[in-house]
């Protein structure tokens, strides 16, 4: 007797935002609502979700400040639940801004403005800790230290060309950056809150790659981060960040993720050890576009598996990807856009592995002998 089952199909929906030179980060402070922010007018995008599918309802887009202030960073905050921090890269500001979730045609409130000291200049990307704020100055090559109630208790960190994320270790309370540019990670020590104290800048190994952009804390208490590469593409290459500040490497190196040029990363929300590795040809315009999902056992120590999701539209520069309930977003930066992802799944919860011997001899397929399709 034959027993049919159903399958999860593997998709990507991509859904044209309001027309912009620069879609970039995203981030969902409410069920059902999803921010965009576009950086060349200052547009923040709210969007409406179906709260079961995920589906993409409708998009209202409002500016913040100004159209020449620079909106970029997002990050929702713990501290002021619904409100989300927001970086003012051209005047160089950080903002607790309420969305207003229950009406997408209502303007965002300002709640906080926190001016950054000098020489700082260009926030990128902010992150909350606790009543402290950290952000990544790219333009002026600091890292900064603010607390939110006390602007004037501040510190800023000297650091390499160019900081782009900024993250602080759950376990080591280090703090980390990424410097593209310097092709490096800049490293504040625990407990050092004056410029000229304990800082590190550890280079990043040729042997594994270039560029790292993406950094994130992980649900195993440390911090990840991903390597783009350059105008040849990428080598396929992820990182940990260790407590004791050591680095485990990995690399993806079957199917459409050799090579691959990394930007961003995220993780699921149920607890299961996997990483949404994000593919982007921001470096190199033969780089694929596409999620990578990369399925890992023994604490996030080992692949175990691989799953392309690649976009409708390539050479889109896609930008920065995050994992929700119902389905994995991505913006395309180029292509200003947004993509809602679905990896496949048989019966068993199961995904396509990329990297198996059954996928390179066989194809895509999956241990059942018969299957229905929704």
């Amino acid at each position: 007797m034959t027993t049919t089952l159903p399958i999860t199909l593997k998709s990507a929906t991509e859904y044209p935002l309001p027309a912009n030179g620069q879609t970039h980060e995203i981030v969902s402070p409410a069920p059902g609502l999803l921010l965009v922010s576009q950086q060349p007018d200052s547009a923040l995008l709210k969007i409406a979700a179906d709260p079961g599918s995920g589906r993409l309802l409708e998009v209202a887009k409002h500016t913040i400040e100004s159209p020449f202030a620079g909106l970029h960073g997002l990050h929702v905050s713990k501290s002021y639940p619904g409100c989300v921090w927001v970086t003012l890269q051209f005047e160089s500001e950080l903002l607790l801004i309420d969305p207003v979730a229950s009406d997408l045609a209502a303007a965002p409130e300002i709640r906080k403005r926190i001016k950054l000291p000098a020489p700082a200049r260009g926030p990128h990307v902010v992150v909350e800790d606790g009543d402290t704020l950290w952000a990544s100055c790219k333009d002026s090559h600091h890292v900064v230290r603010v607390r939110i109630e006390d602007p004037t208790d501040a510190s800023i960190y000297p650091c390499g060309p160019r900081p782009v994320f900024v993250a602080v270790h759950p376990k080591s309370r280090a703090v980390y950056a990424s410097l593209d540019q310097s092709s490096a990670i800049f490293c504040v020590e625990p407990g050092c809150v004056e410029p000229d104290q304990t800082t590190k800048t550890i280079p990043v190994p040729t042997e594994h790659g270039s560029t790292p952009v993406g950094l994130i804390p992980g649900p195993d208490g440390n911090v990840w981060f991903v390597l783009l590469g350059g105008s040849s593409g990428g080598t396929g290459t992820f990182a940990r960040i260790n407590a004791d500040g050591s680095i485990a490497w990995f690399q993806l190196k079957a199917g459409s993720a050799m090579g691959a040029a990394f930007i961003h990363l995220g993780f699921p929300t149920d607890g299961e050890e996997r990483i949404y590795l994000l593919g982007s040809s921001m470096a190199s315009m033969m780089a694929l576009n596409a999620v990578f999902e990369v399925g890992m056992s023994g604490g996030f120590d080992k692949v175990e598996t691989q799953q392309t999701i690649a976009f409708p539209s390539q050479s889109s520069m896609s930008h920065r990807v995050l994992p929700t309930p119902h389905g994995v977003y991505v913006t395309e930066l180029g292509a200003c856009a947004v993509v809602h992802l679905q990896a496949a799944r048989s019966p068993y919860g199961e995904g396509i592995d990329e990297a198996s011997d059954a996928y390179a001899l066989w194809g895509c397929g999956m241990p059942p002998s018969q299957y229905r399709w929704p």
